[in-house]
């Protein structure tokens, strides 16, 4: 037996596996060379687009777009250097907003300025949240060919500069996050959003996920196209992509126009982040990834879309997501909702929002069992449709395995995409 740590909140946990047991990770590489160098290069070397700083020449203010905390996207390192060239450009701090483009997530707190805008930002540049639900805080700038009415906030639309920052990795039905995500969804009204990711579901002849809305997909899925759509309608003047590693930092960045510079960081991700499995597994021990991402259940049952077809019809997956902030209540309802007919029936009639979720987990749920360790209680869980277990039980149910079993781990999953032969 060797022992592995799983990462699980901010700390880890010590499981005791077979020695044979195979160990996967998503990209844990250094950088080549310093995050400043990265940074740097993006910004006054980009893509398909002027220097940052030439851009921010005679203008008069900027909106600066990340992500909120849930997600690490290294901006507490290269908002600084953001805001660097655009005082030296001749905006002053107090013109600059960063804004957290959350979309229709209530992630914003303003306790984490330092988290997300760095110690040297905080109380120098304005910082605040996105507000989805008030409709005159934003306007209409038109119409996607797939009928979506592009409603975005108009702090971000009377901008004179407008700077979109995300970190690209695998999105389960947009194919990749980062890019035009940071203005559809995360600076749009909440009815632009809901309308936009419910093509993530097919309606005719039957209720069901959308093959073509996946993770790693982008051409020929529908919501990345609507984005893209929307976001051109009002597009950043500049667009910051980042890579990261499982220790946070910084690996690759790229610059510059809006599309060639998330095409340019997905390149990345699908080098380094998509793993071919010959047969599937028997079991699987996988980590939600550790604080953030398992900060709630709607960001860590994410882990699971990627990965659950590594194993087996039948096999088990040992889910470890610590979950502080619980899981919201509207996905559990829609769990529970056990009869496949009356989950489509609700899904069609529009009384269940969000329905890809729910199809999402029943299709997980059809094909493999899910052990999960959590700090959500077992009624919880159980409402998932999961089994809840202590760490000690998985233990247990680790120690009786035998060697003959193919099996997999995920130490630290960040977000890895699977794909068997």
């Amino acid at each position: 037996m060797k022992t592995v740590a799983i990462a699980y909140g901010s700390g880890s946990i010590a499981l005791e596996v077979p020695e044979a047991t195979e160990s996967i990770a998503p990209n844990s590489q250094a950088p080549c060379v310093s995050e400043d160098e990265l940074l740097e290069e993006a910004l006054d070397r980009p893509l398909a687009s002027p220097p940052l700083q030439e851009l921010a020449r005679g203008k008069r203010n900027a909106v600066i777009l990340i992500a909120c905390r849930t997600r690490r996207t290294g901006s507490d390192r290269y908002l600084k250097q953001i805001v660097r060239r655009l005082v030296e450009a001749g905006i002053p701090e107090e013109r600059i907003t960063v804004i957290t483009a959350t979309g229709t997530h209530d992630n914003f707190r303003e306790q984490d300025a330092e988290l997300l805008l760095g110690r040297e930002l905080v109380g120098r540049v304005g910082f605040e949240g996105h507000d989805c639900d008030t409709p005159e805080k934003h306007a209409c700038v038109g119409t996607t060919s797939r009928g979506t009415e592009v409603w975005l906030s108009k702090r971000y639309l009377d901008a004179d500069l407008r700077i979109a920052t995300g970190r690209v990795t695998y999105h389960y039905f947009a194919g990749f996050s980062g890019g035009r995500k940071a203005v559809l969804p995360g600076v749009s009204r909440k009815t632009t959003v809901r309308r936009n990711h419910s093509m993530a579901v097919l309606y005719h002849p039957e209720v069901r996920l959308n093959p073509a809305t996946a993770p790693g997909v982008l051409d020929g899925n529908p919501i990345h196209e609507d984005m893209l759509e929307a976001a051109r309608f009002v597009p950043p003047d500049f667009s910051l992509n980042t890579v990261l590693n499982t220790s946070h930092q910084i690996t690759h960045a790229f610059g510059g126009e809006l599309e060639t510079s998330h095409r340019a960081a997905v390149r990345i991700v699908e080098q380094f982040d998509r793993v071919h499995v010959e047969s599937p597994y028997d079991w699987m021990i996988l980590s939600a990834g550790g604080a953030p991402y398992d900060v709630n259940g709607i960001q860590a049952i994410k882990a699971l879309i990627g990965t659950y077809q590594a194993v087996r019809p039948g096999g088990t997956i040992f889910f470890f997501a610590e979950c502080p902030e619980g899981i919201p209540e509207w996905l559990l309802q829609a769990t529970e909702v056990q009869d496949p007919r009356l989950l489509r029936e609700r899904i069609a009639s529009g009384t269940l929002i969000l329905g890809h979720n729910a199809l999402w987990l029943e299709q997980i749920r059809r094909h493999c069992r899910i052990v999960m360790v959590t700090e959500l209680s077992p009624a919880t869980v159980e409402r998932l449709g999961f089994q809840y277990a202590k760490a000690d039980e998985v233990r247990g149910q680790l120690s009786r395995l035998t060697v003959e079993s193919t099996h997999g781990v995920i130490a630290h999953l960040g977000n890895l995409l699977f794909a068997t032969s």
